[in-house]
């Protein structure tokens, strides 16, 4: 008799750590009717392992941790982990829903939404902005999405609209929280896709990053599955809260499911950088317990500036299509280090 919900996650050593801890505390706590589903934890490449520490935390929160060298092709490619665990999690994980996570996620309440009804195979949020996505035939990224149409056989066309600027584009699903029903076999079909094309080195404008993203949504097209849209207040993008369009703005700790913080606490700034965010109000139990999870699990490690430099490198590569070649950013990099 399979189990009825399955959620997967992906650890390797160093930061994720500290963050599928912190998920993983969090779906204990809050999940209500859910927080007992098993929670497995995967280490796909091959190296070291994760810290005795870490592994001694997962056994107390119940979480079945295993290092399998799922990822070996695509080994440098840490993004490739989330398609090549989630076919394998399909394959060999008996459960009727599962729910792939990213772990810098965080929940607040029970997410009732990822038990899927009878007639609908797969739940997730669109992506936040429009990114790599295309909003049609005369967008300068439209070759890559018709490309991937092409080779993966999508047949019909379906659009979603961004939360932040309402902007219509080529369907574009965020794959740090996918919810599906395991009898549809939507993650081994992904798997295949995403093979595919990186054996064919098709990417994005921008670089190799969203290739998995990109393929599931594309795969999900080909497929012809109807994806259904969980609530707003689902993986709720925290730091840009302020970007959102205002209806999709939520002012109360309480009334979010779960977050997607990023890298925000990776910074040692990450408080301030959340009482910027404007009229949402922080007098939450949920939100001390957040704050206490963070420092308890030492998880803010780079220093401000890190953020500034990831922010002139991308100025850098957008006035590298202008053919213009500035390293400010190594510039800083020096200076910053004397």
């Amino acid at each position: 008799m399979p189990i009825p919900i399955a959620f997967i996650i992906c650890t390797e050593p160093g930061r994720l750590e500290a963050q599928s801890l912190m998920l993983a505390e969090s779906i204990r706590n809050f999940c209500g009717e859910l927080k007992s589903t098993p929670i497995y934890s995967f280490h796909p490449r091959v190296g070291e392992p994760i810290s005795k520490q870490t592994q001694q935390a997962f056994e107390r929160l119940q979480v079945i941790h295993q290092q399998l060298p799922i990822n070996q092709e695509f080994h440098e490619y840490y993004l490739a982990n989330k398609p090549l665990v989630c076919a394998y999690a399909e394959q060999n994980i008996d459960a009727e829903i599962l729910v792939f996570l990213d772990s810098d996620k965080c929940f607040f309440c029970e997410p009732k939404k990822f038990l899927l009804p009878e007639n609908c195979n797969v739940r997730m949020r669109p992506e936040y902005g429009q990114g790599i996505g295309s909003t049609g035939l005369q967008d300068p990224q439209e070759w890559y999405w018709q490309k991937l149409y092409e080779i993966l056989e999508v047949k019909r066309e379906v659009f979603v609209e961004t939360p932040i600027g309402n902007k219509r584009i080529r369907a574009y699903w965020n794959s740090g929280l996918i919810v599906v029903r395991r009898s549809a076999g939507i993650f081994t079909a992904w798997k295949k896709n995403f093979e595919k094309v990186m054996r064919l080195d098709i990417t994005p404008p921008q670089g190799i990053y969203f290739v998995e993203q990109s393929v599931l949504s594309v795969t999900l097209c080909a497929l012809e599955e109807t994806v259904e849209h969980l609530p707003p207040n689902y993986s709720y993008p925290l730091p840009l809260h302020n970007r959102l369009s205002k209806e999709l703005q939520i002012k109360d700790w309480d009334d979010i499911t779960s977050i997607h913080y990023f890298n925000l606490f990776f910074y040692s700034d990450w408080n301030a950088q959340i009482k910027k965010l404007k009229k949402l109000n922080n007098n939450s139990n949920k939100y001390q317990w957040l704050c206490q999870q963070v420092i308890r699990l030492n998880m803010p490690r780079v220093s401000v500036l890190h953020r500034y430099m990831l922010v002139v490198r991308r100025m850098e590569q957008k006035l590298q299509s202008f053919n213009l070649d500035i390293n400010l950013s190594g510039w800083i990099e020096k200076m910053a280090k004397l």
